[in-house]
């Protein structure tokens, strides 16, 4: 046991940025090893259709989260002063309950036409259940983005594998009880709420008199006047990124109806879930670490060089196994019917890989404060995944929007890559 103990604190010393994110990855690991575990029982338990009800669910909602705490939880990060970061924790706790009682007017009036309008009238009454995601969701990012702050890097993951813990044991029993897609969706909202309840109770514990002190209307006004650019500028840029990240479902089910989509969400979950096994946890250490080397004037171009250049290695090798193997690897773990989503996979993967180093360049980009070039990019972005799936639909193949869609991701994260890069070469050379 020494040795390894003596061989960890060589590779991760304590107190180290690699320290810090492989804490974040321990918990956000076992939760996304579970919910990858569990993914080939919730395939025999629901069916393609089901899936891509949840998938339109969960991309109306991951929209909609996305203004939910107008980016306040991001800018948290970056005060020197607590008072002043306690401040904006407040906002975000404000935006978010705003924007999920707009929701909830919004979903009164409009279910029934949404669900027509998506194809998804399976999904029914448990439409209504989405403004309590919103408000979960965005409570749960704001708490976490305050304890990552802090450092309680332990206390973030724990948080982050019960909410993966929650979600899992709904989503199973709502299976074996054949629910439907409303399981799916209760499971979701059930460990947003699971994890933002803990994270709460341990800001409430341990910096309670900072936040009494610092959630007045007055304070939190002028705070927020001071970072008003992250509600005008990063905050309809992440609601375009978010639009552009899920428009291809919510046109996929309009276009080829729910078990399409249901493939969709199948090739890109299998995708995307390993990855963030590595990457939930690194966001949040990497945007930490990159914000104080940023106050202080470290080198942050050595810190973006190595990330991204690791972050392209690690995703090489997984990368190309999907391209060769993708049906045939998905037919075998998930069941024969989802051949169909591995072939949507072997293209999607490629986007994924590159989307998975442009970490530090869309961090780089908020701690340079770039956000209304960002959103210039994230425009352009928008427009052309629209045509990519709008021109698989009009010649009703859904794969040629799936490749086209793809093709447009690689393109633009490679330009971020190049530009950020060459944004922080230039300050180094100042």
């Amino acid at each position: 046991m020494s040795r390894i103990a003596s061989f960890w604190r060589r590779i991760a010393p304590r107190g180290s940025f690699r320290a810090d994110v492989l804490t974040l990855m321990t918990g956000t690991a076992l939760g996304q090893a579970l919910l990858l575990a569990i993914a080939p029982l919730l395939t025999r338990l629901f069916s393609p259709a089901a899936f891509g009800a949840f998938g339109v669910y969960l991309s109306l909602a991951a929209i909609m989260s996305s203004v939910s705490t107008l980016r306040f939880d991001q800018a948290l990060m970056l005060p020197a002063e607590e008072e002043e970061a306690a401040s904006l924790l407040g906002a975000a706790l404000l935006a978010s309950t705003a924007t999920a009682l707009a929701v909830f007017v919004a979903v009164q009036f409009g279910q029934r036409r949404a669900l027509t309008a998506l194809r998804i009238e399976a999904l029914g009454g448990w439409i209504l259940v989405l403004p309590l995601s919103v408000l979960t969701y965005g409570v749960f990012q704001a708490l976490n983005s305050w304890a990552v702050r802090h450092k309680e890097f332990t206390q973030s993951s724990a948080a982050q594998g019960t909410r993966a813990l929650a979600i899992a044991a709904v989503q199973l029993g709502s299976g074996v009880l054949r629910s439907g897609p409303g399981g799916l969706v209760v499971g979701a909202a059930a460990g947003d709420a699971v994890g933002a309840a803990l994270l709460a109770a341990r800001a409430r514990r341990h910096h309670g008199g900072l936040l009494r002190r610092s959630f007045r209307w007055r304070r939190i006004v002028a705070t927020v006047r001071d970072y008003r650019d992250f509600p005008m500028f990063s905050t309809p840029q992440n609601l375009l990124n978010a639009v552009s990240q899920h428009l291809p479902l919510l046109l996929l089910a309009k276009f080829f109806g729910p078990a399409v989509a249901g493939f969709y969400v199948l090739a890109v979950r299998s995708v995307q879930t390993p990855m963030n096994l590595f990457l939930t946890s690194l966001r949040q250490a990497f945007f930490q670490k990159a914000s104080e080397l940023h106050n202080r004037g470290g080198d942050t171009w050595s810190l973006f060089r190595l990330t991204t250049l690791h972050l392209l290695a690690m995703a090489a090798l997984p990368t190309l196994a999907v391209v060769l193997f993708g049906p045939s690897l998905f037919a075998f773990v998930l069941g024969g019917r989802w051949l169909t989503a591995g072939a949507y996979a072997r293209w999607l993967v490629l986007w994924q890989g590159l989307m998975f180093a442009n970490v530090p360049a869309v961090f780089f980009a908020q701690v340079l404060r770039k956000q209304k070039e960002v959103l210039l990019v994230d425009v352009v972005l928008l427009f052309a995944r629209a045509l990519a799936i709008v021109a698989g639909g009009l010649r009703r193949d859904p794969l040629l929007g799936v490749i086209l869609y793809s093709l447009v991701g690689v393109a633009v994260n490679l330009f971020m890559i190049a530009w950020v890069g060459r944004l922080l070469w230039r300050g180094r050379r100042r």
